[in-house]
């Protein structure tokens, strides 16, 4: 246990040093410190958890002045980590070698890994939160929802992570967008790095990586580690082939609406399989079905869902190039940052169609329409979908989103703003 605490826990022996690109997500945490609750960092697969657990110690070490030795990391997935009472084992260890003084920082990654984890959280929270303070991650949405809401009601709050935004990924290629005078200097490298944005996606080994062929092999293997170890490992899915066939389907219908029913008969399951296979994919930040919006949750239940994906770059999984689509993948693009923002969404389905309601609480508070391009083919349809949904829920202003047209609409009263998405993303 020793080498392995020596390994997880390099500050110990050396001086700490973050040089990734920083998260937006750290000014969050670092606000839960000092309170007591255990702080939640749930989201997909490589998508950057540990590295951010690590970013937020270097900030207790550097900025805190938080003594190395009160600072414990300990990785459940590490394989040669005998998984048994591992909490335990490693704080006992790590308290008789290290003798820390002052309140402690226990950092836990990949806490799914283990059995009864809640049971011990909860020990220490009510015995010895005062002084330990816990920081955990974790890969399954189920995590966030049923296990940490069980034994941990009340003592805990969660932060949802995702792969890069497009302001991160700025970030990581070193362009500043921090006024109007950056955003107009660097226009050229900024609609640049978008288009490799959609093309590829935002996870944060993908953005770093510079060679093509191997960006490629990097999201085939985060696909894979996701399929493999947070679905059909963990669910204990047998039907490997048909739960693969169903996510290619959903990757080929980005932004699209899709009949669990239909999807059923596609690859000869029962509906209720669909819907279970469906409901993994979503525990494990893969794919995510949004409803329409209805009054009755009955009417949420029946009505087709429109299925996205946790990141654009996945569609190459199934063969997509930035020409194909375009306009599907910049509306992924927006729900997921929207998730990111963390709103919940809808979509608008009556006499006409709008992309995307933005709820707040009960209140739908913003109308969104994603396209490519607004064309003479499109403009009515695109306006009047977007009209009806504001009308509907009282709304003044409205929003089309697009690659790179800018416009101000003005109909009934009602204010329609054409805006490039890379702008609304770093806005």
């Amino acid at each position: 246990m020793k080498e392995l605490l020596y390994e997880w826990n390099p500050w110990w022996n050396k001086e700490c040093s973050f040089n990734e690109v920083k998260r937006d997500l750290l000014n969050r945490l670092t606000a839960w410190v000092e309170r007591k609750e255990i702080v939640a960092v749930i989201g997909g697969r490589r998508c950057g958890k540990t590295t951010l657990l690590y970013e937020l110690i270097d900030w207790l070490i550097n900025n805190r002045k938080v003594p190395p030795e009160n600072i414990v990391f300990i990785k459940a997935d590490d394989e040669r980590a005998n998984k048994e009472n591992l909490i335990n084992n490693a704080l006992s260890e790590y308290e008789k070698w290290k003798k820390p003084k002052g309140r402690m920082f226990i950092f836990i990654d990949e806490i799914q890994e283990l059995n009864d984890w809640q049971k011990t959280l909860k020990r220490i929270y009510d015995l010895e939160g005062k002084n330990k303070k816990i920081f955990i991650s974790g890969s399954n949405a189920s995590l966030l929802r049923e296990e940490l809401g069980h034994l941990l009601a009340g003592r805990n709050a969660y932060f949802e992570l995702f792969p890069f935004s497009f302001r991160e990924c700025l970030r990581a290629n070193n362009i500043t967008v921090s006024n109007e005078d950056d955003v107009i200097k660097n226009k050229a490298a900024i609609r640049n790095t978008f288009a490799d944005y959609v093309s590829f996606g935002g996870y944060p080994e993908v953005v770093l990586e510079r060679d093509e062929k191997r960006r490629e092999e990097l999201v085939h293997y985060h696909f894979d580690s996701i399929i493999f170890r947070d679905v059909v490992k963990r669910k204990k899915v047998r039907n490997t082939e048909k739960l693969v066939r169903i996510v290619d389907l959903y990757l080929q219908q980005i932004s699209s609406l899709v009949n669990f029913s239909n999807i059923a008969k596609l690859v000869n399951l029962t509906t209720d399989s669909v819907t279970e296979y469906t409901k993994y994919l979503e525990e494990a930040y893969l794919i995510f079905a949004n409803n329409v919006f209805a009054e009755s949750l009955k009417k949420q239940f029946i009505n087709p869902k429109k299925i996205y994906c946790i990141d654009t770059g996945m569609r190459r999984i199934v063969g997509f190039t930035f020409s194909q689509d375009a306009g599907r993948m910049e509306e992924n693009i927006t729900f997921i940052e929207l998730k990111r923002r963390g709103y919940k969404t809808f979509y608008w389905a009556e006499k006409n169609e709008c992309d995307i309601l933005v709820s707040k609480g009960k209140d739908i508070i913003q109308a969104i329409q994603v396209c490519y391009e607004l064309t003479p083919e499109n403009r009515e349809r695109e306006i009047k979908g977007l009209i009806e949904a504001m009308e509907k829920f009282h709304l003044k202003e409205g929003t089309i989103l697009t690659d790179n047209q800018t416009e101000k609409i003005t109909i009934k009263e009602k204010t329609i703003n054409c805006t490039p998405l890379w702008r609304w993303l770093i806005s």
